[in-house]
């Protein structure tokens, strides 16, 4: 028989001191809690992600406020304000179920909402970039760029999902939407099943890969040919070209699936070259 002492003993064993802490959170009464609060599906799968990865690189939720400020100062615009918002909501649960005595970002300064601008790849940095991927790198950019996808919706892509002629995407909110295929990506469907996820998790407790993962490479692949930003410039990418092809706005915001122009208008970017030659337009 095993005693109580002996299981403790092959604890500290099994998991290193730092890792103790980690073994005794569950995030099944997290992801509970953040159900409870009302968040979205979507919400609640990447704030307990996040939680996850949190608990792996540190072992331990009971940091001080130095720790996380110094971690956070590696992000900046909308990321830092995202990740500044699920160390909030995972540090008030923390509190509530005794994890930690107190919030170490209780008193983290709020991150300004970063000013909504397009921020679209330039021709010789999409060659590029697509140019030099290979794998599912390059199958995540190319449906980011011929179908302005999503992390959260590519993650998700199965071989039923697409044909010929159209994509259906499980958008944001939980949003079914039908899109229509460009050849490029019907011909990128022939290297992936016709069934199935194309992009499978390695990990037992999810089916697809998590799109915090695909973030991290994309930014990696990025910073590699000196190109800041995130996947997220694939979609501004997608929404400017189409717009410089001539594509009424309209039917860029159905592409686009927004709600609104308003929102459509903060992925369009505008060159000199664009200025110039619409005033050229102007009668003498």
């Amino acid at each position: 028989m095993v005693t109580e002492g002996a299981r403790a003993i092959l604890a500290l064993v099994a998991y290193p001191e730092s890792q103790v802490n980690h073994v005794s959170v569950n995030l099944s009464d997290y992801r509970d809690w953040l159900s409870a609060h009302g968040l979205s599906r979507n919400t609640i799968g990447q704030r307990v992600e996040f939680a996850d990865a949190r608990l792996r690189a540190w072992g331990t939720l009971d940091q001080p406020a130095h720790v996380i400020a110094d971690w956070l100062a590696d992000y900046y615009g909308w990321t830092r304000r995202t990740y500044t918002s699920h160390l909030r909501s995972l540090y008030a649960w923390a509190v509530e179920a005794g994890h930690v005595a107190a919030s170490p970002v209780e008193h983290l300064r709020s991150t300004a909402q970063p000013s909504p601008r397009p921020r679209p790849l330039s021709s010789d940095e999409l060659s590029r970039v697509i140019g030099t991927a290979s794998g599912d790198l390059r199958a995540w950019l190319m449906l980011g760029f011929y179908a302005g996808l999503r992390c959260h919706e590519l993650a998700k892509i199965r071989g039923e999902d697409i044909n010929e002629t159209s994509i259906h995407v499980n958008g944001k909110g939980g949003q079914a939407a039908i899109l229509p295929t460009h050849p490029a990506l019907w011909a990128l469907a022939q290297q992936y099943p016709r069934e199935g996820y194309w992009f499978p998790s390695t990990q037992a407790r999810r089916l697809w890969v998590s799109e915090s993962q695909i973030g991290n490479k994309v930014r990696a692949h990025f910073r590699a040919l000196g190109i800041e930003g995130s996947s997220h410039r694939m979609r501004h990418s997608y929404c400017t070209s189409l717009s410089r092809a001539g594509v009424k706005p309209e039917v860029v915001m159905g592409l686009m699936r927004h709600k609104s122009l308003d929102t459509t208008m903060r992925y369009l970017a505008v060159d000199d070259d664009e200025r110039r030659a619409a005033v050229r337009l102007l009668a003498a």
